[in-house]
């Protein structure tokens, strides 16, 4: 049997509403790009069957397809299309099987993804990845927006870059990790929203929404945490209601009725600050409690008669509470 390479092209014009797809799952983000008027959508093949009656055409095997910035790869594709004003127009198509996507600087893989041709949305599921400058992305659903640098993610799993740090000697190369049920982003920020952790150096910061701001080089400078913050740096932990991580100076300023405590002491304020990897904390407005050793450890200490602490005088030390 000799193989041979079908092309199909598909002048996009603005389709009527009655022939997009209606799902929910594909409709465009509100900062959708507005599309250039009769760009063509090129699809490539080794076969190619049209099923005139479904409006359909059916591709297998080396499947691309290319429309403005966008090229996607998979094995099989099936096309969608309706007739407007006597051209034929593509509304979407469903690709199957390895896929994968090139726009611009990002990358995406993934098992299946849909794309609605009108309003430039591609939307990859099956175990997606993505890669762009400044981060790696997972989750259970993609959503890129041809020809800008927005993504949209369900169950995300995001390591982005770090800017430097500014303290000599640092271990330099300090991923942020961030996973939340959802995330929208920008060049300039990503917004990240439901049962959100961060990961960074020494600490684990747990939040409802997080921002994480970018410099020019496209690496966190900033992420500002709001709602049930809890954080947890070795020894320490602090919670509030919000929340601060300055990632050069890696310094966290809780806020909102904020508590911290360490094996000693427990404090409130009105600011908690505190510096990953270190030991100390700060406070404004604080209250601190020194905490009791426990009765047991207190009676191990017992050296002297009387239930007496051993020797406190000679060492300098004093007695606890």
């Amino acid at each position: 049997m000799i193989e041979y390479l079908a092309t199909a092209f598909f002048v996009t014009q603005p389709v009527q509403p009655t022939l997009v797809a209606s799902s929910a799952e594909t409709r465009a983000p509100t900062s959708a790009v507005a599309a250039p008027q009769g760009s063509e959508t090129e699809i490539t093949s080794k076969r190619m069957t049209i099923l005139r009656d479904q409006s359909t055409l059916s591709f297998k095997d080396e499947v691309r397809v290319k429309r403005d910035t966008l090229d996607l790869r998979c094995d099989e594709l099936t096309a969608h299309y309706a007739q407007l004003k006597g051209k034929y127009t593509a509304t979407h198509g469903e690709c199957v099987g390895n896929v994968r996507a090139v726009d611009g600087e990002r990358t995406a893989q993934g098992e299946r993804a849909d794309f609605d041709v009108p309003n430039r949305l591609l939307v990859v599921t099956g175990n997606p990845e993505a890669q762009e400058p400044s981060a790696h992305l997972k989750g259970s659903e993609l959503r890129l927006l041809l020809g800008s640098q927005n993504f949209e993610v369900k169950d995300a799993t995001i390591t982005l870059k770090s800017a430097p740090l500014e303290a000599k000697g640092s271990q330099q190369d300090s991923p942020v990790v961030i996973t939340s049920k959802r995330v929208n982003g920008t060049r300039a920020q990503a917004v990240f929203t439901g049962d959100v952790v961060v990961k960074h150096r020494t600490m684990d910061l747990r939040c409802d929404k997080l921002t994480a701001s970018y410099n020019t080089a496209r690496e966190v400078t900033r992420a500002d945490c709001t709602g049930n913050v809890r954080a947890v740096d070795g020894d320490r932990r602090a919670k509030g209601e919000r929340a601060r991580l300055n990632v050069p100076s890696g310094t966290l300023v809780v806020t909102g009725n904020p508590e911290a405590e360490d094996p000693m002491i427990h404090i409130k304020g009105t600011e908690v600050r505190m510096t990953l990897g270190g030991k100390s904390f700060e406070g404004k407005d604080t209250t601190v409690v020194f905490k009791t050793a426990p009765l047991k450890e207190q009676q191990q200490r017992k050296g002297a008669p009387g239930g007496a602490v051993g020797n406190t005088e000679q060492s300098g030390g004093t007695k606890q509470p």
